[in-house]
């Protein structure tokens, strides 16, 4: 071979090599997203909640044909502090748990006050009334983030290793409550609530350090409840809570608005999608306790009347009022405009 032939082959292997990189380095390129972000939440497997977090990325990837893409991680904010880890920007989004939060922002008590919230259909009349609009402005003035979807627990249940079928049967029972409102409704009936994380609740069942737990039916049947309590009372004392799906506005900002109102148009549909899932889920969950083992008790129509009783109902809310005015805020302002809404 002679040199100039080597020559001439060295030239076209570099050619064809640097068509390659070429070619290559402009695929990599088209595939490589233009914004990276972190989605912290709590993995409380088994509901909604968990769902809709594990499904976000997948969905926005392919809505912005991978211009954004979103991690979802279980493990690096705590439950009680997914707020002001958005707010901080120590993550870009967040679904945060905002029943963890009602003993210092009394305005995420109000879905769990009896007699408001008692479906989804109250639910949504709720958010999308000026009683969501404070909430989003809640989140836009103290944390620093913008809603981009609203999603809802299944409905709060009272699941006990003993009967809490009756008024009467509250009296003296161990319950952990996840939320304030739920607590005072609690204690004025004569039970004694704690608060418990998730991850202690069952073991808190099985050594009978409490008698019972108001929460997530959904949840508590993926926990697997049922290999401990053995009743399931449908209470209805502020039954459908919800939680909000957050993204630090600074973040936002740095979207291009063409890409904004793709995640934002997608977000809509996530959430419609999973309010149809929420209601068929729903539908499901008595049977699934029965087949298990448990009673699934219907609390009756005259039960209920009991327990909205002026005499208890009265003293729950004057104890919210005087959490909302200590924060600065108009309860009976508030509470009308909750009513007014899911009338």
């Amino acid at each position: 071979m002679t040199t100039l032939t080597r020559q001439l082959q060295s030239i076209s292997l570099c050619t064809i090599g640097a068509a390659l990189g070429i070619s290559l380095g402009v695929s990599g390129t088209a595939f490589a997203a233009d914004h990276n972000w972190t989605l912290a939440y709590l993995p409380v497997k088994g509901t909604i909640y968990y769902d809709i977090a594990v499904a976000i990325p997948d969905r926005i990837k392919e809505a912005t044909d991978g211009r954004l893409e979103i991690t979802a991680n279980g493990s690096l904010v705590k439950g009680n502090r997914l707020l002001e880890g958005v707010r901080d920007g120590l993550v870009e989004m967040s679904v945060p748990l905002t029943g963890y939060y009602t003993g210092t922002q009394p305005l995420f008590t109000v879905s769990a006050l009896p007699g408001i919230s008692e479906s989804l259909s109250d639910f949504q009349k709720l958010y999308s009334s000026p009683y969501g609009d404070m909430l989003r402005e809640l989140y836009a003035d103290t944390y620093n983030s913008k809603e981009l979807m609203s999603g809802a627990f299944c409905p709060q249940t009272l699941f006990s290793t003993k009967p809490i079928q009756s008024k009467q049967e509250w009296e003296g029972k161990r319950l952990r409550v996840n939320n304030r409102g739920t607590g005072l409704v609690g204690d004025k009936l004569g039970a004694l609530t704690v608060s418990l994380s998730a991850g202690e609740v069952l073991p808190a069942l099985e050594r009978g350090v409490i008698d019972g737990v108001m929460t997530d039916t959904c949840w508590a049947h993926g926990a697997g409840f049922y290999t401990v309590v053995e009743h399931a009372s449908d209470w209805r004392l502020g039954s459908v809570v919800g939680f909000p799906v957050l993204v630090n506005r600074d973040a936002w900002s740095e979207l291009p608005e063409d890409l904004r109102v793709v995640v934002e148009a997608e977000f809509r549909e996530i959430e419609a999608d999973f309010f149809r899932r929420w209601e068929e889920l729903v539908a499901q969950m008595p049977s699934r306790w029965e087949a298990e083992g448990v009673e699934y008790h219907r609390v009756s129509d005259e039960e209920m009347t009991k327990v909205y009783d002026p005499e208890i109902l009265k003293p729950v809310f004057e104890n919210w009022y005087a959490d909302a005015r200590n924060a600065g805020l108009d309860p009976e302002h508030i509470e009308q405009v909750a009513r007014d809404a899911v009338k």
